[in-house]
């Protein structure tokens, strides 16, 4: 059995686009003799004047001698032009002969720079097509020693080991090496790349039940979808949205957070309304001439309350119809609140409901809807494996994990006061910029308001600065947040979004009821789509549910 570096392999399948390299990995590991070194990702850089070049390579395999092959794994379907062997993305597409050559130049030629008194290093390559069979090695510029396709892909290992010849055994030559190839190159998983490639496997896999969605024969549509947490609601009402607005209706969209608004807003065409459910009365208001009076905000709910109230007495212009009605996250609205956006919605106007009532972190009453078809969906397309299973042994919430990939232990600390949190806040955050998560990658996420968090009187996080909410409003209604670089929010405003690694703080039980805070946590730890984090005060009562869950 090979030596496998990095040894953490779990951390790599963070997302679906490197399944098969994963799957070659074990196979190299499992079958390659012991004292062959197999390093993973490795990416390169090469600087040149003001210029820096960079490339990664599939694997790199060390023998006991020293010497080194360059390997190059090239999944799916590939092109054979007189240019050589091609391989067609999106965005363009590669030789992998060019790239494994470049490869092994660019490591030859940093090694020679480190170590100037060493003798060269001493490397081969190889390229791995195992859904592809080759019609002609000669075409595509490779001996048919440096390739294997899918005709010979069972001569994988053979190959390997007959590349790297045993040679004469040479441990410090080979520790000088490999010790190179550990300080000289990231060979840490490009985090960046899988939780991009997380993001198109949700949004792929989450897409087919919008295909279901759109073979359901209703007229008018009367749909409510109770979908638990990761499913792709919001990806099925930006499709319905988006599929409205093509066939020439007008639709309107209505969730009740504003963040979740705008982000829905910035991906679908004109054509229709995105708003929350408080923007929609203000804008309304406003636009027929009867604008709240904002300086008269004191008591939240009075205000709000006469508000829907002014909508219900006015007159809906025709301009203000839509033939087509979806509600995202409809377990947050109110039962009147269906009752007034049906003044906005023409007799025969498709309605579609998304809710999860499991993250009803509201308290309010769930609302009714008459005359509308049920569809229940359990499955979770968000949660890694881990993430999954942490939340299923923590919590009593029913859901069918979906994702398919097992991403990394989830980490549970205990706090003993503000202050230690805090501590441990800035030391997670310290080890996810190490483990090459970007800033904005990270959402420190607090069970409590803003107001209330441990963090409320922070500008910083060890060495990185804290962004929020501040309270207050641009000219144009858009929320100003204050200059930082990793975002601080309550698990109230950032419900119904997610990000690649959750911290989840301020976990303490207080005078709520456990079914309560069993929402609130559910809700919190479904937001993390690759790592999650939680920190939960000292004997708490779910102190011990949360330690045990992640063992």
């Amino acid at each position: 059995m090979a030596r496998i570096v990095p040894s953490d392999v779990d951390r790599l399948a963070l997302a679906g686009g490197r399944a098969p390299e994963l799957a070659t990995l074990e196979r190299l590991r499992r079958e390659l003799d012991p004292d062959l070194t197999v390093f993973h990702s490795v990416h390169w850089t090469r600087e040149a004047g003001h210029r820096t070049f960079w490339g990664e390579a599939d694997f790199i395999i060390v023998n006991r001698a020293g010497r080194v092959l360059v390997m190059e794994q090239k999944n799916g379907s590939l092109d054979e032009t007189g240019g050589g062997l091609v391989k067609r993305y999106r965005d363009g597409a590669s030789d992998p002969v060019l790239q494994v050559r470049r490869s092994v130049d660019n490591i030859k030629g940093k090694f020679r720079r480190v170590h100037r008194r060493e003798p060269a290093l001493v490397t081969d390559y190889l390229v791995y097509c195992p859904d592809h069979r080759v019609r002609s090695v000669n075409a595509v510029g490779l001996d048919s020693s440096r390739i294997v396709d899918a005709a010979v892909d069972h001569q994988l290992v053979g190959r390997i080991q007959d590349l790297l010849d045993e040679g004469d055994d040479d441990p410090e030559r080979r520790a000088t090496i490999e010790a190179f190839l550990r300080q000289s190159f990231d060979i840490h998983p490009d985090i960046h790349a899988r939780v991009r490639h997380g993001e198109q496997r949700f949004a792929r896999l989450s897409g087919r039940l919008s295909e279901l969605l759109a073979g359901i024969e209703m007229t008018p549509l009367r749909l409510r979808i109770r979908g638990a947490a990761g499913c792709g609601k919001t990806v099925m009402a930006t499709r319905f949205f988006q599929g409205a607005v093509e066939r020439s209706r007008k639709p309107l969209l209505v969730c009740f957070n504003r963040q979740l608004k705008e982000r829905i807003a910035a991906s679908v065409d004109s054509g229709g309304l995105v708003e929350t459910w408080h923007g929609l009365c203000h804008r309304f208001l406003e636009d027929i001439g009867k604008a709240p009076d904002f300086r008269h905000r004191n008591g939240y709910g009075a205000f709000w309350s006469h508000v829907q109230d002014q909508v219900m007495a006015e007159r809906v212009p025709d301009t203000w119809m839509f033939d087509t009605l979806i509600v995202d996250e409809g377990q947050d609205f109110e039962p009147e609140w269906f009752d007034i956006l049906r003044l906005f919605a023409r007799d025969d106007a498709d309605v579609l409901w998304f809710e999860d009532p499991d993250q009803g972190i509201r308290r309010n009453e769930p609302v009714t809807l008459e005359g509308f078809v049920g569809f229940n969906i359990r499955s979770n397309y968000r949660s890694p494996g881990i993430i999954a299973r942490f939340i299923d042994r923590a919590l009593p919430f029913d859901f069918e994990q979906a994702n398919g990939l097992p991403g990394p232990d989830v980490g549970v600390e205990v706090y003993k006061d503000n202050s230690h949190q805090v501590k441990l806040v800035s030391r997670t955050v310290s080890r996810l910029l190490a483990d090459r998560y970007r800033p904005e990658d990270i959402v420190i996420l607090s069970m409590k308001g803003i107001r209330h968090t441990c963090l409320v009187d922070r500008t910083r996080v060890g060495n990185h600065t804290l962004r929020h909410f501040s309270g207050g409003y641009d000219l144009l209604g858009n929320q100003v947040f204050t200059p930082g670089q990793i975002l601080l929010e309550s698990i109230y405003r950032f419900k119904g979004q997610q990000a690649p690694a959750i911290i989840a703080i301020d976990i303490e039980s207080g005078s709520d009821d456990g079914d309560h805070l069993q929402r609130l946590l559910y809700t919190m730890f479904t937001r993390a789509t690759v790592c999650l984090d939680v920190l939960v005060k000292s004997g708490d009562p779910f102190e011990t549910r949360l330690v045990e869950a992640a063992r």
